[in-house]
């Protein structure tokens, strides 16, 4: 990528915001030896794996309480045979092998768990190798967490005895010296001058002492000496503690073999945890930034709610969307109104999403691969140079001009600027058409009107605007697509306080057409804002819609859960009590079988017959009972039945005639010539059908279309062409057509929808289903 387009879009500050995510130094270099990718499938495999580290971090309760040494340092003392590590290189390295085992076992948890996580399986998805964990081991057996051999060593441990033996032995002779030569000394105390035991003597009586002079005091009436037998002890001690620091070298050293020993599984690793860290870093600034995963599937600029990253709250999303033939942007609008921070966001979430494939937008963003990004953002001035602002902006393009290519992103800040208007404007122009000729795709921020004209006539460029408050008289930095955008520059000046008859000067010299185009150009962003509002109030409207259809469904399968609960009960009641009387049936069988029929074996049989007829006459009464606690008002079903009233009876539907009231809730109700006796609920009232009356006649009206085409139309056109479809498709016997209106301002919908419903052979109209058109077609039923 051209480096001068980076810095313009400010990506160092946002890799610098990566690096600061990551776990150690390692991850941080490695960030920064990562590439803008141009190949579709490498960015896709990058991606996944951001974002399979993002669904981690996701995750409830999960921490990585850890962080990585730098030991880029220890490979390079690895490599060099002259060369060993400390106490503290060795230690990180323990540290080091430790930490990767940690995030090994927390990602191989996480693929256990997941198979989204697979993506991640080729970086710390598989073990870490033994020699490595038994080395981090061994180092931590022997050394401190700073790098000091422990005393606890036993080799160690031995020779410290052997220093205290010695110190001690030296400290009694120390004692007894100066208490049996109390007259010589200046003190009863010894002292230590350089790690030395010493006997501070009076400088008079120094003769007296045979030894050496070590030192003397300040006044100099003090003279530290060591007598000859206290000079062989102070040896002593130092001999001991120097056996030490040889044996720490030797165990040191020892630590060092081990480790090239295993220096290639150490490098492995620290690949490894580079790569994991430098894409752990990526899902965890992504985290941070609220960011989402472009879709690669498609190449299309599309950015919804996009924020730029080093704003922070302070950013205004903005929203891009157009096809893929458009080449080319023009954005226009006032001063101060979001132009250049439109364009940066456009470039930087470029940069970002060939990076790790996440940009801080909403789901369902896109944005193209391009093979190079060039800007020319800012003012070139340069004295050095002998450089104006118009001839830095020239050399910048001519750069830009010479250098894109098919697959190239370019950016250009108020083009033509710096110059006279109408050669600048005409530059301007130049520059775009070579621009959309050469290049992927353009975008070009300006105050010039020849622009605006430019993109309403060509069908691969767009206008753009930023929204301005008329009331206010502010900007709010919102991207109106498909709408130019006016400068505003006398509504910014009046903000500025600049005095009013300079205004009014300035709008008489501005002329009255200009007024009318910006007075255009203010109705259009009126209508948008308009447009925007009915959409939200849509959007809102649907929502609830959906929400209380969620509630309907889930009363709906709450009620269908009682039926089933109630039907199962019934059906275990029903068991158990088919079960009882079964056995008492068999026993009368039996009984009835045995010997001669007497009357008390008639009246058991009696009694089974009434045992159940009363089961029967019971579960009716309760059902009546529940029936006549639902009012008829609550009953949808409901029917007032009385004499002489025709009747469909059953199942079967027979038609028949009720006579009389035979009791509560049953009629007595005649079939032909059989009269039979039947409850409410299986009677119901027969459906009469109106007879329609036809009348046919003959026309020379064309034949009607099943579908009528009023695209382009105006309102007029359209409802002169849909009276004759309604006449041609009554004298033809079509019932039913559709009308294709599009979506538009909503005029034609509007018409003929009231059309519609006015007139008097129209039975019911309505918009399509959404995968047959939508609110843009109409279906009509004659």
């Amino acid at each position: 990528m051209n480096k001068k387009s980076i810095e313009e879009l400010g990506f160092p500050a946002v890799l610098k915001k990566m690096e600061g995510c990551a776990l150690g130094m390692d991850g941080v270099r490695e960030l920064r030896q990562f590439s803008f990718l141009t190949d579709r499938k490498a960015l896709l495999e990058r991606q996944n794996k951001v974002a399979a580290f993002l669904r981690l971090l996701s995750s409830p309760n999960v921490e990585i309480p850890l962080a990585f040494n730098d030991i880029a340092e220890v490979f390079s003392i690895l490599e060099d045979p002259m060369k060993s590590l400390d106490g503290y290189q060795l230690a990180s390295v323990a540290n080091y092998i430790e930490s990767g085992c940690i995030l090994q076992s927390f990602c191989q948890c996480c693929l256990e768990n997941n198979e989204m996580l697979l993506a991640i399986k080729d970086l710390m998805g598989e073990h870490i190798d033994p020699s490595l964990v038994v080395l981090s081991k061994e180092i931590r057996e022997v050394l401190e967490a700073d790098g000091q051999v422990k005393e606890s060593h036993p080799a160690i441990k031995a020779l410290k005895r052997q220093v205290e033996s010695a110190k001690q032995g030296r400290s009694r002779y120390s004692h007894e010296f100066i208490h049996t030569n109390a007259s010589l000394v200046q003190s009863d105390q010894g002292a230590f001058r350089d790690g030395r035991l010493v006997i501070p003597v009076r400088n008079d009586r120094r003769t007296e002492v045979k030894g050496f002079i070590n030192g003397a005091s300040t006044s100099g009436n003090t003279v530290f000496m060591e007598p000859y037998k206290l000079v062989e002890m102070n040896n002593a001690v130092v001999m001991a503690e120097n056996q030490i620091l040889v044996e720490i070298a030797k165990i040191l050293s020892q630590l060092d073999k081990k480790v090239k020993q295993v220096r290639t599984e150490l490098k492995i690793l620290h690949d490894l945890v580079s790569t994991t860290d430098a894409l752990f870093a990526l899902a965890r600034y992504a985290q941070m930034t609220h960011a989402t995963a472009t879709d690669s599937t498609v190449d299309l600029c599309r950015l919804l709610g996009a924020r730029h990253p080093l704003l922070g709250s302070k950013a205004v999303p903005i929203t891009i969307d157009f096809e893929e033939n458009i080449k080319a942007v023009v954005i226009t609008g006032p001063n101060a109104g979001g132009k250049t921070v439109t364009i940066k966001t456009v470039g930087l979430l470029s940069l970002m999403n060939q990076f790790s494939g996440f940009i801080p937008a909403q789901e369902g963003s896109s944005i193209p691969l391009f093979d190079d990004i060039f800007t020319d953002i800012g003012d070139d001035q340069s004295i050095e140079e002998e450089l104006s602002t118009f001839s830095g902006h020239m050399k910048q393009v001519g750069f830009i001009l010479h250098h894109i290519s098919d697959r190239s992103l370019v950016i250009l800040d108020e083009l033509g600027s710096g110059t006279d208007p109408v050669e600048g404007a005409s530059l301007a122009r130049a520059i775009l058409e070579f621009c959309i000729d050469q290049a992927r795709l353009s975008f070009v921020t300006s105050h010039h009107g020849v622009l605006k004209q430019f993109a309403y006539a060509k069908e691969d460029v767009i206008n753009a605007s930023m929204e301005f408050d008329e009331q206010s008289h502010h900007p709010t930095f919102k991207v109106i697509n498909g709408i130019p955008g006016d400068s505003h520059a006398l509504d910014t000046a009046r903000s500025m306080n600049l005095p009013q008859v300079v205004l009014d000067k300035a709008k008489q010299y501005l002329g009255s057409e200009a007024i009318q185009i910006g007075q255009i150009i203010k109705g259009l962003e009126k209508k948008k804002q308009e447009a925007d509002l009915r959409e939200r109030k849509i959007d809102e409207r649907f929502s609830f819609l959906q929400e209380k259809t969620r509630e309907v469904q889930l009363k709906e399968l709450r009620v269908r859960q009682q039926e089933l609960i109630v039907k199962e009960e019934q059906s275990s009641q029903l068991s158990r009590f088919m079960k009882e009387k079964r056995k008492e049936l068999e026993n009368l069988v039996a009984d009835l079988r045995n010997g001669e029929i007497t009357r008390e074996k008639t009246k058991k049989v009696k009694a089974f017959v009434s045992s159940l007829e009363e089961k029967q006459n019971s579960t009716e009464n309760q059902i009546e009972m529940e029936r006549a606690q639902l009012t008829p008002e609550n009953r949808e079903d409901f029917i007032e039945f009385k004499e002489n009233q025709d009747v469909l009876c059953g199942s079967a539907k027979r038609e028949g005639r009720i006579i009389r009231k035979a009791g509560k809730g049953s009629w007595v109700v005649a079939i032909g010539t059989m009269k039979f006796t039947m409850k409410e609920k299986d009677l119901s009232l027969p459906k009469r059908e109106k007879k329609k009356v036809q009348v046919l006649y003959q026309s020379d009206a064309p034949t009607p279309k099943m579908v009528l085409d009023v695209r382009g139309m105006n309102l007029e056109e359209t409802l002169g062409s849909l009276d004759m479809q309604i006449e041609s498709a009554l004298v033809h016997g079509m019932s039913s057509f559709s009308i294709i209106h599009g979506y538009g301002d909503g005029i034609l919908s509007r018409g003929i929808g009231e059309y519609l419903k006015a007139h008097p052979s129209v039975t019911d109209y309505r918009f399509a289903l959404p995968e047959d058109g939508g609110m843009g077609k109409t279906y009509v039923m004659l």
